[in-house]
This record gives structure tokens, sequence and C-alpha cells, in this order.
């Protein structure tokens, strides 16, 4: 299936860093000005890494929630990330930090089996590839940010997708790394009213030595995303 996580992972030296942090920064400055239509109310700050690598995993609820989540980065640590974001999106947002992945649904959806195949050889060529990337991204000390959703949600939380779990597993294993899961909960008071309120808030980091087995993570990410967003 496409959502499975590589069986093996290439050593450092066979990528190099895809966003262009000048383009990042421009996007950034220019979400900042559009922010203004909201109100940012944002707690634990200091839970934000200020250097290494990490797993960002915010509760999503509309699109500009990733306008949100750069600037909050940007202005309490300094620092841009890497997105994890569904194929067909701008290509341009790959500059911007963005790197795409073919969702199960994705593939699920397409009705004729000629197709549905295709998309299913593309899904598994495209989705090792972002894998094998993320894996270096976490070997050179970079954030990735990956909505666990997958999804937007705004009723409600989604059920968390493992995939992004599962690659984080495999790549400690592998390599050795200790990488912390920040999860970061949204709440917005209106969509449309101006000037309301975005609630940002953010956890103390998780590990994943800290859980008997990965479905004992999910429950505690799926817990804390929860009380986070509002939606204890």
């Amino acid at each position: 299936m496409p959502e499975k996580a590589p069986s093996s992972l290439p050593r450092p030296g066979v990528f190099s860093l895809r966003r262009r942090d000048w383009a990042a920064f421009t996007a950034r400055t220019l979400a900042g000005w559009a922010l203004g239509y909201h109100r940012l109310v944002v707690s634990g700050t200091e839970h934000l890494p200020r250097q290494g690598a990490a797993l960002i995993l915010p509760k999503h609820c509309a699109y500009r929630d990733i306008l949100v989540e750069g600037v909050v980065l940007h202005r309490y640590c300094g620092r841009f990330a890497t997105y994890v974001m569904k194929v067909g999106l701008w290509g341009v947002l790959e500059a911007l930090g963005g790197v795409k992945v073919i969702r199960p649904k994705d593939v699920r959806r397409l009705q004729d089996h000629q197709a549905r195949r295709e998309q299913i050889n593309r899904a598994r060529q495209l989705n090792q590839d972002t894998f094998d990337y993320l894996a270096w991204l976490y070997e050179q000390g970079e954030l990735v940010l990956s909505h666990p959703e997958g999804m937007r949600f705004q009723g409600g939380m989604g059920p968390l997708q493992k995939e992004i779990i599962d690659h984080l597993l495999q790549v400690e294993r592998e390599r050795g790394l200790r990488v912390p899961l920040l999860p970061i909960g949204l709440e917005y008071e209106s969509f449309v009213r101006p000037l309301s309120r975005v609630f940002v808030r953010i956890d103390p980091p998780l590990h994943t030595d800290q859980f008997a087995d990965r479905q004992a993570l999910m429950a505690a990410l799926d817990q804390r995303l929860r009380r986070l967003s509002g939606w204890a």
C-alpha cells in the first residue's frame, strides 16, 4: 500500500535541503500580515525546540493553520519547518518547505482500476522519496511538521493517521536517533469574525521510548491534541 514506510533508509549525503529559507522568510512575513485578521494567543512557547530535530504535530482545522504554524515557529524559536502536504497542492509550496505525499484516500477515490493501479505505483515511488528525505531531515536536525489527522476537521478531532509515526519509529530504530514529538492544539474563536482569537497551545514534547508501543503513543497523542484544542 502507498502508506507503507520504506524498508530501508538511505545514508546521509544523498539529499540537500529543498526548502529555500529566503522564500520561507518572505512567506512568513506575508503570513504575519495576513494573520492580522486574527489575534494569536500562544501558550507553551518554552516547549518549542530552539535547535535539533523534532516532529511537530498540530491539530488541523483550516488551510490558514499553515500560516499560524509558520508564524508561531519563526516568531518564538526563529526556525522554519518542512511541511508534509498532500499531492495536488501548488508546486511552489515545495520551495517554502512543503514535501508531497499521496494519501491512501487519494488512491481509494479512483474508480477506474487501471488508474488506481497507476496511482498506487506512483504513490510508492513518490512516498518512498518523501520518507527518505524526511529521514535525512531528522539527521540534519530539521523540524518536520505533519498534521496527524491527515485532513482538516473543524468540528472535532479526526482519527490520527499512523504513517508519520511508523516512519519516525523506523528512523529512530535504524539511525539511533531520539526525536521529540511536539503536540500543538489549535482552537479558533471564529473563522469569519475579524480580530477573533486563535489559541495556540503547545505541550511538552513526547518521546517514543516513553510508551510500550505505537498504539499507546497514538492514544496519548490523541488525548493531548483533544485537550489542547478544546475537544477533551
